[in-house]
């Protein structure tokens, strides 16, 4: 019953070790989310509030759209944690905190200028604004002028947001203003609508020529009358080929697996409600299908792109691990306390032990009959005492105590033998009296 109940005990243990564990360390489902996105009015913010009015629609989650300067800003906030999820383009250098979760639509490389202005030669000793300082434009912008042949000392860089940058260009204090933004964007067709600007060509080959210098970006192709001017006419003339990059969903790495392949499934399963929320939405598609990304997936994202919702194994892997875990640790305690406590069943056998090996000595040593019939008595007693505690489980009916009851069998034999040679010696008086003997 002494096995029983340890056994017992170190089960009831490990459970209860389980337990706190898996409370303490098992998070509930994420219902707030917090998006990055952009400037107020721009794609960014557009899509960033498509997304959040869409995901809010989901049952218990509350979504929260942050405004932001761009991409840079987007990525600061997904490091230092303030942001859950953030737009951001492929071409702006991250870190290893940054997971990807969807790619949203592809983004266009875009230079404005004064309709005289009909080559990338003419903007030679210009002023060229390129958006915000750390935006997504900055970067693409600067690696195309140099690709085109502009150097930065041999032109003036204005850092500031597209308004800015379009006020400058219509009051002539700038020459030109390079965006980065999805095809369609409402401020650019507005600023175009009244034919004094064009968008300029920067040559055919220019993808082919830029992916070696940087290579997050993709061929792009403006089609013809992409911003319309008037009726029957547009901006620009003809295809205009130009480079551009991919608008990512990104996410922290930190984001529970289960949290985030819920989101990518809702997602993927409201495309048609997010599309009607924002059209460049149609774009939204798999990670796997393009090139050149430079943020791993998810796995949480990665298990709905596989098609593999995840199963038992998958979704408890952490908590199954942990109770492995702990059922280890909780036989290796088991184990113990069963060693200790057969230590202290050999060390209370070893008292029986000491007694027997005094009175087999003893008996050795040649004892008087009034002793050998006290230590009859004293084996007798050890004899009762130990069967009683290997009943109440004690002393443990081991290798020990075999050997401890061929001890005491032997000493029994000893203190036998001797009360025998006791009663078998002859009586002194009756040898005196022979008359005695009748």
């Amino acid at each position: 019953m002494k096995l029983v109940r340890i056994a017992s005990l170190a089960s009831i243990l490990s459970l209860l070790i389980v337990a706190c564990i898996y409370f303490l360390t098992t998070t509930a489902p994420k219902k707030n989310w917090v998006v990055s996105g952009g400037e107020t009015g721009g794609r960014y913010d557009d899509v960033a509030q498509a997304l959040a009015e869409n995901l809010g629609k989901r049952e218990g989650w509350t979504v929260r759209v942050e405004q932001s300067s761009g991409s840079k800003q987007n990525l600061d906030r997904l490091t230092s944690g303030s942001s859950d999820l953030c737009l951001v383009q492929n071409d702006v250098e991250g870190n290893e905190k940054v997971r990807l979760v969807a790619t949203l639509y592809e983004e266009t490389l875009h230079l404005i200028v004064r309709k005289e202005t009909t080559s990338v030669a003419q903007l030679s000793k210009g002023i060229l604004s390129i958006g915000p300082a750390g935006g997504g434009t900055e970067g693409l912008a600067l690696a195309t002028l140099r690709q085109v042949g502009l150097r930065e000392d041999e032109v003036t860089l204005r850092r500031e947001s597209l308004e800015s940058g379009l006020k400058a260009l219509r009051e002539e204090q700038a020459d030109g203003v390079c965006i980065v933004t999805g095809i369609g964007n409402a401020t650019i067709g507005e600023f175009l609508a009244d034919g004094n600007f064009a968008l300029l060509d920067l040559g055919k080959d220019l993808f082919e020529s830029i992916k070696y210098s940087y290579p997050f970006v993709q061929p792009s192709t403006m089609p013809a009358g992409a911003y319309p001017t008037k009726p029957g006419e547009g901006q620009p003339a003809e295809s205009l080929p130009t480079i551009g990059t991919k608008v990512l969903l990104a996410c922290r790495d930190d984001l529970a697996d289960q949290d985030i392949f819920e989101l990518t499934r809702f997602l993927h399963e409201n495309q048609a409600a997010l599309v009607r929320s924002q059209p460049l939405l149609v774009q939204m598609g798999y990670p796997q299908d393009s090139h050149h990304l430079q943020f791993p997936i998810h796995e949480g994202a990665r298990l709905h792109y596989d098609r593999d919702e995840p199963n038992f194994i998958q979704k408890w892997a952490e908590t199954i691990a942990l109770v492995l875990s702990i059922l280890a640790v909780a036989w290796g305690v088991g184990t113990t306390i069963r060693q200790i406590y057969l230590m202290r069943l050999k060390e209370s056998l070893d008292e029986f032990f000491a007694k027997v090996e005094a009175i087999t000595s003893e008996l050795v040593e040649g004892a008087s009959s009034e002793r050998t019939v006290e230590i009859a008595k004293q084996l007798h007693e050890i004899r009762r005492e130990t069967t009683k505690k290997l009943i109440a489980e004690e002393l443990s009916a081991n290798e020990s105590f075999v050997i401890f009851q061929r001890q005491l069998h032997t000493a029994q034999q000893m203190v036998n033998e001797a009360l025998r040679k006791e009663t078998s010696l002859p009586n002194p008086a009756v040898e005196a009296d022979p008359e005695k003997k009748d």
